[in-house]
Parts: structure tokens; sequence; C-alpha cells
């Protein structure tokens, strides 16, 4: 993310596993972390550093909600269109299936 300028990093997790991993290098840019659990919501927002959640009724489809989430990153003035946003999410939602990391512009 620090290498291609993003200007926020999506994260969708079960377990908040990733989103303790991301955090731990304390990114500049924003943090959001999607997920189904009140329990790693709250974790997430209370002890994370940096870190923005939101909670789903479920990660089966988190299409929906990375683009809802890019859109409110451009509304609020986080990213311009054109500009990158690192996302990280596994293809299922269970734990320890985060396998992916892709960039949206």
């Amino acid at each position: 993310a620090v290498d291609i300028n993003a200007k926020a990093i999506i994260v969708a997790s079960e377990t908040g596993a990733t989103a303790r991993q991301i955090a731990k290098f304390r990114p500049q840019m924003p943090v959001v972390v999607l997920t189904g659990s009140a329990s790693t919501a709250r974790q997430s927002f209370g002890v994370l550093k940096g870190t923005k959640c939101t909670l789903l009724h479920s990660l089966e489809d988190t299409h929906g909600a990375i683009s809802e989430c890019i859109e409110s990153f451009k509304r609020d003035g986080v990213a311009s269109p054109g500009e990158a946003v690192v996302i990280v999410h596994g293809h299922t939602a269970q734990k320890g299936a985060t396998n992916t990391m892709k960039i949206e512009y």
C-alpha cells in the first residue's frame, strides 16, 4: 500500500487476525475492517490503532460492501477517482481464509 501510494486499505475479516496483522505496521492511510462478527468489530474499533470497523450481516458477499466503502472514500475526500485502494479478503467467509489482495482504482 505504501509503495503504490494507496489512499486506504479495506480488510474483510471474520476473526480480525488479518486486520491485526495490517494494523501492527501503523499505516498512514485509513484501514477499514469489514466483519460479520460483533466481537471482532468491537476489538477492531477499540484496540487496533487507526482502524474503523463496519459490521456486516455476512461476509459471503463482500463485493457490494467493498464498492460501497470505496464510494464513501470518494464522497468523503479520502480518495479521488483513479487513486489506489488496497483490498485484502478471502474467497470464502471462514476463519483463516484470507488469501487475496487486490488494488482497485
